[in-house]
């Protein structure tokens, strides 16, 4: 223990610090426990103080009803992930692809079938045929 009695200095500075939680800056679990081993007074000390408890209260409140940065910065970190991870999966797919338009490509021609006739667009179907003629009348 530091002192016996907690002093208008040290209440002080116990408000800043508790004004620091506050804000979310060091994320949303705060305990008397905390505050006890920051300042090395009892938890029984500190919650015996009105001012100290209020003030702890009014911490308490705040943090349920908001997000910390703490919170803001993992789900950002999260998302991330998630986002690298479903980059490297498109750019092995398109690779995949890639090899596989290529050995078609090489089947076709050694099969006498050149690019332009590989590219050479789809007849329309009947279906499509009668759709639009049923839109131009």
């Amino acid at each position: 223990m530091m002192n016996r009695y907690i002093t208008v200095e040290i209440e002080s500075d116990i408000l800043k610090y508790l004004g620091e939680w506050k804000t979310g800056k060091y994320g949303k679990k705060l305990t008397w426990g905390i505050i006890s081993k920051s300042f090395g007074y009892s938890r029984q000390a500190l919650s015996g103080n009105k001012v100290i408890k209020e003030a702890y209260n009014d911490v308490i409140t705040t943090l349920k009803d908001t997000t910390s940065e703490i919170d803001i910065l993992a789900d950002i970190a999260k998302e991330n992930k998630k986002l690298k991870k479903e980059i490297t999966d498109a750019n092995a797919l398109i690779h995949e692809y890639e090899q596989k338009y290529i050995r078609w490509q090489e089947n076709a021609m050694a099969k006498g079938i050149s690019v332009e006739a590989l590219n050479k667009p789809i007849d329309p179907t009947i279906k499509e045929q009668l759709r639009k003629r049923t839109q131009e009348n």
